[in-house]
């Protein structure tokens, strides 16, 4: 698999971070469903960034298996060995019922989901929390709403519900010769740009509950119209 990353001083821009990001949720959706038209206006925001940017999506979509939908059914969708949900490569599956209901995980997701309101969006799919489209898409999301967030709460999820995931999963993808493997490792490099130019903020530190900003709607290509919306201010 090849090396996208380069020095820590490639001149990464907020904008190049969110259209990649949203490249990236998009290509992870089952082929028959990602927006074309939105990926290359994505890719034309991408022009002037840097190779690290690029290159991962280009060679992705340079792969004719990038589009095979037998591809994403037998390794992502369908008892996958590498399903697309990162809470599976943090926590262990549980071998019970009675495990599932007191799994780790569970919290995790509600954590993850906390996070989508706190920045004004309610997860309304039928997927979890943790499905690494939606995750990715709200990373970009959330780039522009860094006004809700200084006390680090994007920072957290960045370092402890997104970055854990991102390498066992990389390694399973690797594991079974997909294509999706590079654009992981094209995430990992991203979220290392992204977690630098958060270097000076804050941990989030659980407050107090007090009430928080109005939800707004924020569409999301996904399994549903809107995986991520609320009602409007």
């Amino acid at each position: 698999m090849e090396d996208f990353s380069q020095s820590i001083g490639t001149p990464w821009r907020r904008g190049h971070l969110a259209a990649f990001y949203r490249a990236v949720a998009e290509l992870l959706l089952y082929p028959e469903e990602r927006d074309n038209e939105r990926i290359a206006a994505d890719l034309a925001a991408l022009a002037d960034a840097p190779a690290e940017a690029r290159d991962p999506l280009a060679t992705f979509l340079a792969n004719p298996r990038s589009g095979d939908l037998d591809e994403y059914l037998a390794v992502l969708e369908l008892s996958p060995p590498c399903p697309l949900y990162l809470g599976a490569y943090i926590f262990d599956e549980p071998s019970s019922c009675l495990g599932a209901g007191l799994s780790s995980r569970n919290g995790y997701v509600i954590e993850v989901a906390a996070v989508y309101r706190h920045f004004g969006f309610e997860h309304t799919g039928n997927e979890l929390a943790d499905f690494l489209p939606l995750m990715t898409e709200f990373l970009a999301a959330s780039l522009d709403r860094l006004e809700r967030d200084g006390i680090g709460i994007r920072r957290r999820f960045v370092e402890h519900y997104f970055i854990p995931g991102l390498k066992p999963l990389r390694e399973r993808l690797v594991q079974y010769d997909s294509p999706y493997a590079g654009l992981v490792a094209g995430l990992e490099v991203a979220i290392e740009r992204d977690r630098a130019m958060q270097a000076a903020d804050p941990i989030w530190v659980p407050p107090a509950r007090v009430g928080r900003p109005p939800a707004t709607v924020m569409s999301f290509r996904g399994r549903q119209p809107s995986a991520l919306a609320g009602d409007s201010a």
